[in-house]
């Protein structure tokens, strides 16, 4: 047998062949791994963003829904208020309360309505959004319906010989006090007020319901309370725009007092803001729940952590128009005045990833799409700018429209859309 050819066959791999060989394995390992390494990053990116819509839809889901519901209450147990004030010195003073309305939400400034518990009520976004409804129709209509209205007789004289602007009485008529519909000591009770722009309601406390004083009218009394302004009615006139003229005595001698009685479950109040106080680890969206007769918190819960703005804009038309054969004009709540119709309401909801993205970087501007062409500043959405920490997330946005379904007759049905829009683009799914 040839020696040297045996020789040849067991010689093996030389060491440039091994090492061709190791440098393939590493490059086909590189390969593999940086596939498998871009394949878990868009998962993880994908459950993200996934995460992320799941959160607004949510939030949406709810808006929508006590939207929907919004005035239901005030529609059915009091005349139609073009502006409804409410005094409450534990809160935030005077309130301006509607079916849906809107606040200032700059950063550190109060909300109407807001906890003392620490970092509630502070944060940033462009406003915050309020809903007044009955959270049971059935439950209210059983509890607290007919509600009682009484209507004062023609002296502007409280019980104690006062004029009632300077006073925190009313004159009202005996029989009114007597039975079992009459005015019950702890019930809360709205005066609707009719003045030259229409019906301003106050909301007022009853803490005594004197039938007999001796002393000349009947009367119910509001004070002392945390509920009603230590001046008396007076204190709600300086709070009532000019629109409406000023109120007087004799305006509160045409004024019906409507009784919403003292349960605790027929008026709730939802108030949606941005929460982003010391402490947070990332924006979150809130929702809380107040009594509407007294202002105290039922619930508080987060909604969609990642939210960074929230902002609405209002549908009305002239208060002579027919729903559904007017289009509505969209305003900023600052700008919806007395004569207005409210009958429409768009949102915009701007999410952010709870984590950065090193390796993206968002756009300088999101662009919130607006609900109509040719709305300009202020009657129109605002684009939000993310902040230096946020230059690395993702972002989308997320709109819809809702009619109010209080006001909606055979020619307009409650319905909304939604719509989403992602890294500042202005695309809409609805």
């Amino acid at each position: 047998m040839d020696r040297s050819a045996y020789s040849k066959r067991a010689r093996g791999l030389t060491l440039i062949e091994l090492m061709v060989a190791l440098a393939i394995s590493a490059i086909l390992g590189l390969i593999v791994f940086i596939t498998l390494g871009f394949g878990f990053r868009q998962d993880a990116d994908n459950s993200t963003l996934a995460q992320m819509n799941d959160n607004a839809r949510a939030a949406l889901t709810l808006l929508t829904r006590d939207l929907q519901s919004a005035g239901f209450m005030l529609s059915m147990a009091q005349p139609h208020c073009q502006l409804t004030l409410t005094y409450d010195s534990k809160q935030s003073g005077y309130a301006t309360q509607a079916p849906v309305w809107a606040a200032s939400q700059a950063s550190g400034t109060a909300l109407p309505l807001q906890t003392t518990a620490p970092g509630y009520g502070s944060g940033y976004g462009q406003q915050a959004l309020m809903m007044t409804s009955a959270p049971s129709i059935p439950q209210f209509v059983a509890n607290s319906m007919p509600p009682l209205s009484v209507v004062q007789f023609g002296t502007t004289q409280s019980g104690n010989g006062q004029g009632a602007m300077n006073s925190t009485q009313l004159p009202i008529s005996t029989n009114q006090l007597i039975g079992s519909q009459a005015l019950n000591i702890g019930d809360i009770a709205y005066l609707a007020v009719p003045m030259n722009g229409g019906i301003v309601c106050l909301r007022i406390p009853i803490v005594n319901n004197n039938a007999s004083t001796g002393q000349g009218a009947t009367y119910i009394k509001s004070a002392p309370s945390s509920l009603m302004p230590s001046t008396g009615y007076t204190g709600y006139s300086a709070q009532i725009p000019s629109t409406f003229g000023s109120l007087t005595n004799s305006n509160l001698i045409h004024s019906q007092l409507i009784d919403i009685g003292s349960a605790t479950d027929t008026l709730e109040i939802q108030q949606y803001w941005i929460n982003q106080s010391s402490g947070q680890t990332f924006p979150v969206l809130q929702r809380s729940t107040y009594d509407a007769l007294n202002d105290s918190l039922i619930s508080q819960q987060a909604i969609a952590p990642g939210a960074v703005s929230l902002q609405a804009l209002f549908g009305v038309i002239p208060a002579t128009a027919t729903i559904g054969q007017t289009a509505p004009t969209w305003k900023t709540w600052g700008d919806v005045g007395p004569t207005d119709q409210l009958v429409e309401v768009a949102l915009a909801l701007v999410m952010r990833t709870l984590q950065a993205d090193p390796q993206y970087t968002a756009p300088k501007t999101i662009t919130v799409p607006q609900p109509g062409s040719g709305l300009v500043a202020p009657d129109a959405f605002v684009d939000y700018t993310p902040s230096a920490p946020e230059a690395h997330h993702h972002f989308a946005v997320y709109v819809t429209q809702v009619w109010l379904r209080n006001v909606a007759t055979n020619t307009v049905s409650a319905a909304s859309g939604g719509g989403t829009s992602g890294d500042g683009g202005t695309g809409s799914d609805g």
